[in-house]
């Protein structure tokens, strides 16, 4: 509840990336969005010290993840950054790039 804000600025940054990839191709600009799930951060941390229990509710969180039950690295999403800023990612353009060891689509792995 109350995320109403966050989930419409989420779809508002999907829907804008496929938008300005249409937009800016004629100027040869590149856009994609990198779109991790849980990640360990400090900020993260900070936010499961508000439970009762931070480390099962870290346990739960990361069972839910099927790649390795383990919250993803921020290293992982700078490697895909770096991907997407190289040449080895020059076909590329208007992609929602996932980071987050299968958390967004594979739940049906974890259900």
């Amino acid at each position: 509840g109350n995320t109403a804000g966050y989930v419409a600025a989420k779809g508002a940054i999907l829907a804008l990336t496929r938008e300005w990839a249409v937009e800016l191709l004629p100027y040869a600009v590149r856009v994609n969005a990198v779109i991790p799930a849980e990640v360990s951060t400090p900020l993260y941390e900070s936010w499961l010290k508000g439970f009762a229990d931070p480390q099962e509710k870290l346990r739960q969180i990361s069972r839910k993840i099927p790649l390795e039950h383990r919250l993803t690295k921020p290293e992982e999403i700078a490697h895909a950054v770096a991907f997407l800023l190289s040449d080895r990612s020059s076909h590329t353009t208007g992609q929602w790039f996932f980071v987050d060891g299968g958390y967004t689509h594979l739940d049906r792995a974890i259900s």
